[in-house]
Order: structure tokens, then sequence, then C-alpha cells
């Protein structure tokens, strides 16, 4: 009876040692080196709930955060905040914000056109410039996939910004979702035949929208319920976005940041039209191994349940990509 009651002393001893360690883990990946602050960014059309990343030393720039597709909210569920610490390590705050319609943004993300996602950086880059805790002498604008076809748009029409981090960026809107599919019939296994037949179908429905059906006539045609009215909206204002004539006019530099195992966005593409539209002086462009489109740890691709652990217990090392994190934390030193 001693040693068995002994036995269960040693075994709860080790379970809250166990439970205190892992708490310890969960404190220190979830506590980042830098000041946080939710805000409300006042626009011209909507109210915003916005996310501020300050550096913990004196101000040298700030990064605008760009969403890709989605209903994102400000910190991407956190995910933002790995890269955010880098930045402010490099003395620069981060700005972000939910989509309108998300988290207590006002207004409805399927309601915009990528003209309008490009006013609105433009006015939280207006509110920023009015705060007085953000240093904006240099201003970077940060984006993610489709941000490829928003933040060319802002860029060209502005001295003050500094220079632009394009994450897996998108150029063709039709190409981009041709390429998807592929790439995703490709993992399935499906003949070249089958996936010629799947692409057929998809051109003859984005045929469909371009020449503007109503949801309703192109459920009845097509007999594909896979869009929600809203998603079927979004799509038909967006159909025909195309980033390569904004991307000629940008005149401060671009780095443009590549997937080497990018399903999402045909990176050869992207590469190609960045180098061909500007000049070699003005754009970089580098492949980051292993990774797919989200630039997570490659350690945990494929994995849902090791992607949600991750961004719980410990986020800060294991979440996103070190050779990522590492490369965009140099070229906002370099900036």
């Amino acid at each position: 009876m001693k040693w068995a009651v002994k036995k269960g002393y040693k075994l709860l001893i080790g379970i809250t040692f166990f439970v205190l360690l892992l708490l310890r883990i969960m404190l220190f990946e979830n506590d980042y080196m830098m000041q946080e602050r939710e805000v409300t960014i006042q626009t011209e059309n909507e109210d915003l709930n916005g996310f501020v990343a300050l550096p913990k030393e004196k101000g040298e720039g700030v990064v605008i955060f760009v969403h890709g597709d989605g209903p994102q909210n400000a910190t991407q569920d956190g995910g933002y905040k790995p890269l955010m610490e880098r930045f402010a390590k490099e003395g620069f705050a981060s700005v972000s914000w939910a989509k309108p319609g998300v988290d207590g943004s006002h207004g409805n993300w399927l309601n915009q056109s990528m003209d309008d996602r490009a006013e609105e950086v433009e006015n939280v880059l207006e509110w920023v410039k009015n705060q007085e805790t953000i240093n904006s002498e240099k201003i970077i604008l940060w984006g993610s996939s489709q941000a490829g076809w928003v933040i060319p748009k802002v860029q060209q029409n502005h001295q003050d910004i500094t220079a632009s981090i394009l994450i897996a960026p998108a150029i063709n809107w039709i190409r981009q979702g041709e390429y998807y599919t592929a790439e995703k019939l490709k993992s399935e296994g499906k003949s070249s035949e089958e996936i010629t037949s799947v692409l057929n179908n998809d051109r003859r429905k984005s045929e469909l929208i371009r020449t503007g059906v109503s949801y309703q006539e192109y459920v009845q045609e097509t007999e594909d319920r896979s869009l929600s009215e809203e998603r079927y909206t979004f799509v038909q204002k967006n159909i025909m976005a195309d980033a390569t004539n904004d991307i000629k006019k940008i005149k401060s530099p671009v780095h443009v940041v590549l997937a080497e195992e990018d399903q999402n966005v045909d990176s050869s593409e992207t590469a190609r039209t960045y180098r061909e539209m500007l000049p070699e002086s003005q754009v970089t462009v580098r492949t980051i191994p292993n990774v797919e489109h989200s630039m997570l740890n490659p350690s945990l691709d494929n994995s849902q349940i090791l992607i949600y652990l991750s961004a719980i217990f410990a986020p800060k090392h294991t979440l996103v990509s070190n050779v990522y994190l590492d490369y965009c934390q140099k070229l906002i030193r370099q900036l």
C-alpha cells in the first residue's frame, strides 16, 4: 500500500512538473518583444479594428500589413506576431487591421474590389501618419498573396513609401485560379486528361462570371453551388484582376519573396513578371526553400493538428519558417 501511495505521489509530482513546464513555455512563446495595442482605425468609409505593435526602442519606421484572401482578423490569429516581433527588433512598428466585417471592423470584405482594398490601405496610411506614437519616416508595405493586386496600386501613387515586401504575390486572377486547380488535381493523382477536362469546365464558368450574369443565372447554367452568393459577387468584382500594369508604374523598391513549394501561386510567373516589369536595381526576388504558400515551418506541412498546437504552445519559434523570418528581418534592417 505504501509503495502504491509513493508511486502515486511521484506520478502526481511528474504531471505537475510537466504542466508547469508547459505553461512556462506557453508564456515565453506568447510573450513578444514589442508593445501590443488594439486600436480603432477611423477612415472615411468605416471604422476598422486594428492592431499596432511598437518597438520597445526608438522607432525607425512602420510596416503596414495587407492581408491575402479570406476573412482575416488583425493578426491572422496571431500568425503575424513572430514577423512583427522581428520588425520590432529592427525598430519598426507594425500596423494591421481586421478586414471589414471581421472581428468588429465595419463593412463587408466580400463587397470589395481590389481598388476598394487599395483605397482602404490609403486610408490606413493617412491614419498612421497622424499617430504620434508611430514614426512614419520610413513606410514599408508588407502583403501576401492577394495583396499582390492591392499593394502595387498603392505603391505607384506614393513617393513616401520606402519599399514593399510581397509574399507569394499573384499576378493574374484567372491564371492563378487555373494554376491552383491544376496543382491540387496533380496532388490527388488525376491524369492529364482529367485535369484538362476540369480546367476547360472552369474556363466556361469564368467566362460566364465575366459576362456579368447574376448568381441565379450562373447556378442555373452550371449547377455549381460551390460559391455562396456573396463569394460569387466578390469573384465577379475581381475576376479580371491583373497586377502587370500596376507593377510597371512602381517607382520605389520591391522585394518579392516566393515559396519553393507553392501550390497556390505560380512562383515562376511571378518572378518573371516582376523582373520584366521593373529594372534590376529596383526589384529583388528570393525563394524560400521547402516552404508552401503560407510560409509555415515545413515540418508542420499537411498537419492541421501540428499547426494548431504550434500556434498555441510555441508560435514564436515553431509556427513560421525561420529562414523566411530571418530574410524578412534582414530586408527591414537594410531599409
